[in-house]
């Protein structure tokens, strides 16, 4: 990693909410794969680490992820116990990932409600990507790193940016973090159940006609129906419910457009 811990002004780092240790490199291949070292080495729970830059940034089933240098929010973040489980920590992180973006919109609620989620870990704007997240854990689960990108001003055509919105107010990386910390430090202190009602509530996919491509290569089409409390996303299809853990999901559109 080649650090840029000097770019970092005093007040910016001091306007970092004080459970966070935040470090800031410019360039790397992975903010996961160098917090999850970190982590190994002894790093502490609420450890974030932003980049400028990826190299070898990966989305979900390993697809590359990569955005213009300083264009957009690129951090990974450590949580140990006791919210060291995957599915938990990816929930409260994209809880606090839309409630971070809509601050910056709060005044516009047509603007707010257009940012919401796809199960199991995208951001959406206007029901197109802007944003996903990746976890990996030590075998012991005693660590969580969640890796989490977040397009502000750049983007790629099929995909969206914050900046699509015409924001009122500037928005960049290291304010959207601020808020995106500041938010986890209130979500962490919602209970199991109060964090399930909200995820739920920010939920697009339910309610939709889906096509979900499961890992061994299984498609399943059907409607999503709910979401069960330890986050699995129940589909009807052909009188049966299948509960899905993981799996690739596409939002169709039925024959009555929803």
């Amino acid at each position: 990693m080649t650090s840029t811990d000097n770019n970092w002004q005093k007040p910016t780092v001091a306007d970092m909410p004080n459970s966070w240790v935040v470090q800031r490199v410019a360039e790397t291949g992975s903010t996961n794969t160098d917090l999850f070292s970190d982590a190994q080495r002894g790093a502490q729970h609420h450890t974030a680490l932003m980049a400028d830059n990826q190299t070898a940034g990966r989305g979900r089933l390993d697809r590359t992820w990569e955005a213009q240098s300083g264009a957009n929010l690129l951090v990974s973040l450590l949580f140990r116990k006791p919210h060291s489980e995957i599915s938990l920590c990816q929930r409260i992180v994209a809880v606090s990932a839309v409630r971070a973006c809509r601050m910056f919109v709060a005044s516009d609620q047509a603007k707010s409600s257009s940012i919401n989620l796809k199960w199991p870990n995208d951001l959406l704007l206007n029901e197109k990507k802007f944003g996903g997240m990746l976890s990996v854990a030590d075998t012991e689960q005693t660590f969580i790193v969640v890796g989490i990108g977040i397009n502000i001003s750049w983007a790629p055509d099929y995909a969206a940016k914050l900046k699509d919105l015409t924001l009122s107010q500037s928005i960049e990386p290291v304010g959207l973090l601020r808020a995106l910390l500041e938010q986890i430090d209130v979500v962490e202190k919602l209970s199991s159940q109060q964090l399930h009602g909200v995820y739920v509530d920010l939920l697009s996919t339910l309610n939709k006609l889906v096509r979900v491509e499961l890992t061994n290569g299984q498609v399943i089409l059907g409607r999503a129906i709910e979401l069960d409390p330890s986050g699995r996303l129940v589909i009807e299809a052909n009188d049966q419910k299948h509960l899905i853990d993981t799996g690739d999901v596409v939002h169709l559109r039925d024959v009555n457009h929803e």
